[in-house]
């Protein structure tokens, strides 16, 4: 059987069947992408695609896994699936029984999806080139004769069925929007943590294995297109509520998703098929250093920095400590005429992550921006913020746009809240009465004039060098034309594959790790603190040169580097 024409009922009944064609990966990409196609071009109540991250999530919805239909004129009755659909459909002189002996409750848990958030603009065209539909199919439409309604409601009403047609529906839901006094606005529903033009909302319905979803986990879902008309006709008092217009968004605006299955993307970069292999790391490497080297002014201990904070991740959370982060702050970042140093190299940056936004650290912003998510009461949901991120977002922090100026309050709060991920990679969320702290993975990149306000796991004094300044937008060029595309792919690739790379340090390394922080802390200067930033650096200098296991030369390397460091912090006032 066609898995694309597949429908709710015919998946139902075979259900086994079509999840494991889903296990193959040729059928899984098979199926229409919902983040590059327009809803017109998609057919409803068919299987789609979504690749998001989990906003939100409401309260368990109760409806009606199967129930009963009697035919008024024969009087018979048959026993209907209401799982993986919104609307029950029923043909006229049918009346919809929600209490007979056949039927059967279900729970089913909905989540706000977004698209995974800072997408750089390459990596969403990428997709968009390949999983673009070309040919349009014509949208499937119900029969306008057949009365319907929504699952959900049959829990409380006597289930009669609706006698209006579909384009009577139509009809009085304009009627009903014109009447409405608390229109939520279209910015309000979609609820974006950073605007997004290409960005889409789906309510998520999922039926098992729930508990492995958590807030700002990034998923790949597949399940069937809800988005029937009939699903945005409501009376006055619920489109005056603001509660229910958030969680009943139009389906043209917000569709729903009834999830049959997902699987967890440990990344979105889409030129990754398999990753690079471990002899071609070291060659694609060196190119990046050097183009690194020169964009920051010819300082290659910087270049090695900016690689490490490029490929860090969180890798484990012991103790309350987020294992591998590396925030890095680069201070006494040129000023330059006529150019703004830190957005021309940002724009390198976006070229070769997958995820990545820019932060001025303005005062305007400070104050007027909102960096924590908060639940709002009255709509009872969740409010996004620019601080709820997937993890591996690469966020820059441009902290040479702050002025003089006082800081209001929320303004201070912003701070706080950078400053706390970056310590703790914890977001802390607010819930008016009470505040609770979800876990975050995001690599800081902080550029400031000196140190910065702002806590860093690794601070480096760039040395610029006087004829790079002084030459710095013919650098820019000749960075451009350096970086052909062939290498900035391979760039793209390479970054994304040292994440994926498993490491580990055998016991003999330990034993030399170990005796050489003996001798350093013989010679004093030395803190437990310093030991675990070396065994991250080490790390990351590991994988940057795709190898699986530490070696005597990286844990070298990772040790020269950090000297020369904090030679340079020591020789500044």
């Amino acid at each position: 059987m066609d898995i694309l024409n597949c429908t709710p009922l015919q998946w139902y009944d075979q259900e086994t069947h079509f999840l494991e064609m889903l296990n193959d990966e040729t059928t899984w990409t098979k199926i229409p992408l919902l983040n590059v196609n327009d809803l017109h071009d998609l057919k409803d109540s068919r299987l789609v695609r979504f690749q998001g991250m989990i906003q939100d999530m409401h309260g368990p919805e109760f409806y009606l896994e199967k129930f009963e239909v009697m035919n008024e004129e024969t009087k018979k009755v048959t026993t209907r699936v209401g799982k993986y659909i919104d609307i029950a459909s029923c043909e006229p002189h049918e009346i919809i029984d929600g209490d007979g002996s056949s039927v059967v409750r279900s729970e089913r848990q909905t989540y706000v999806a977004i698209s995974v958030p800072a997408v750089n603009t390459w990596a969403y065209k990428l997709e968009e080139s390949v999983y673009k539909l070309t040919n349009n199919p014509q949208p499937s439409t119900s029969c306008h004769s057949q009365a319907k309604r929504p699952l959900d409601e049959m829990e409380t009403d006597n289930c009669d069925p609706l006698e209006q047609s579909n384009d009577n529906k139509k009809q009085c839901m304009q009627v009903k929007n014109n009447k409405a006094s608390n229109v939520v606005s279209q910015e309000h529903l979609l609820n974006f943590p950073i605007p997004d033009s290409n960005g889409k909302v789906c309510h998520v319905k999922v039926y098992q294995n729930c508990d492995s979803l958590k807030i700002n986990s990034v998923c790949e879902f597949v399940g069937f297109l809800s988005v029937d008309p009939s699903l945005a006709t409501h009376d006055d008092d619920e489109m005056n509520d603001v509660e229910f217009q958030v969680h009943n968004p139009p389906p043209s605006l917000v569709p729903r998703i009834h999830c049959v299955s997902f699987k967890p993307l440990k990344h979105n970069n889409p030129l990754i098929n398999e990753s690079m292999p471990s002899e071609r790391m070291p060659v694609v490497r060196k190119e990046l250093l050097i183009l690194l080297t020169q964009l920051l002014c010819g300082d290659e201990l910087a270049a090695e920095y900016f690689i490490y904070n490029l490929i860090s991740e969180v890798y484990l959370r012991k103790e309350l400590m987020a294992l591998g982060k590396f925030s890095l702050n680069i201070s006494n970042t040129p000023q330059l005429e006529n150019l703004d140093y830190v957005q021309e190299l940002y724009k390198f940056l976006e070229l070769m992550v997958t995820k990545s936004h820019y932060l001025a650290m303005s005062l305007e912003n400070m104050n007027e921006l909102t960096f924590v998510p908060k639940k709002d009461y009255t709509s009872n949901r969740l409010t996004s913020s620019i601080l709820q991120l997937s993890a591996n977002t690469h966020l820059v922090v441009d902290e040479t746009k702050l002025t003089p100026g006082k800081l209001n309050e929320a303004g201070v709060a912003g701070v706080k809240a950078i400053a706390s991920a970056i310590k703790n990679q914890k977001t802390m969320y607010d819930f008016t009465y009470y505040q609770i702290e979800f876990d975050c993975d995001i690599p800081f990149l902080i550029f400031s004039e000196g140190k910065s306000m702002l806590p860093s796991d690794v601070h480096v004094v760039l040395e610029p060098d006087e004829m790079h300044l002084n030459t710095f937008s013919e650098i820019l060029q000749a960075a451009r034309h350096f970086l052909k595309p062939e290498l900035l792919n391979e760039i793209r690739v390479y970054l994304t594959s040292a994440r994926l790379l498993d490491y580990n340090i055998s016991d003999d390394i330990q034993e030399l790790v170990q005796n050489e922080f003996v001798n350093m802390r013989q010679k004093g200067g030395v803190s437990a603190d310093d030991l675990h930033n070396l065994l991250v650096l080490a790390r990351l200098v590991c994988i940057s040169e795709g190898k699986h296991s530490l070696d005597e030369e990286c844990w070298k390397k990772a040790c020269a580097l950090e000297e020369t460091r904090k030679n340079r912090l020591k020789k500044r006032p």
